[in-house]
């Protein structure tokens, strides 16, 4: 990793996942470009609540990589305006969809859905299970300037 502080600007993500609240920082002026061809996030859905178990250092235009499996015996779904107008690809248990105008998915007992978009903004983005409510998460995407 690189450590250049006189780049002016650093890629900062912030994710953290209410119930219980878990966050994790980075700090990385390493360029998307240089190696990371997919920036991935998994989460796991256990005891009606979402945990993250692996995160990367995300950057605006570059593609993005959400795995979540629910290992609950109930259905979750994942809804976020992270999504809104944005081309995304999702995968599961043998079923593809894609498109624009995507509000969310459902997951259901047992499975792992794969979703794959490039997010071109930073900003703090919710997402949450419509079907319970208190299970809700945050994603921050943010450039931050370096002192």
């Amino acid at each position: 990793m690189r450590n250049s502080l006189s780049s002016g600007w650093m890629p900062l993500i912030v994710m953290s996942i209410l119930s219980p609240v878990l966050t994790c920082l980075w700090v990385d002026d390493s360029s998307p470009a240089s190696g990371a061809q997919e920036q991935r996030i998994e989460i796991t859905i256990r005891d009606n609540t979402f945990l993250r178990t692996k995160t990367a250092p995300i950057h605006p235009g570059f593609p993005i990589v959400i795995v979540i499996r629910n290992e609950d015996n109930i259905r979750h779904g994942f809804t976020s305006s992270m999504l809104a107008g944005l081309a995304v690809h999702s995968e599961g248990e043998g079923i593809e969809s894609y498109g624009k105008g995507i509000d969310g998915f459902y997951v259901g007992p047992g499975k792992t859905l794969t979703i794959r978009f490039i997010a071109q903004q930073q900003g703090r983005f919710t997402f949450q299970c419509d079907l319970h409510r208190d299970l809700k998460g945050e994603i921050y995407l943010l450039e931050v300037p370096i002192a």
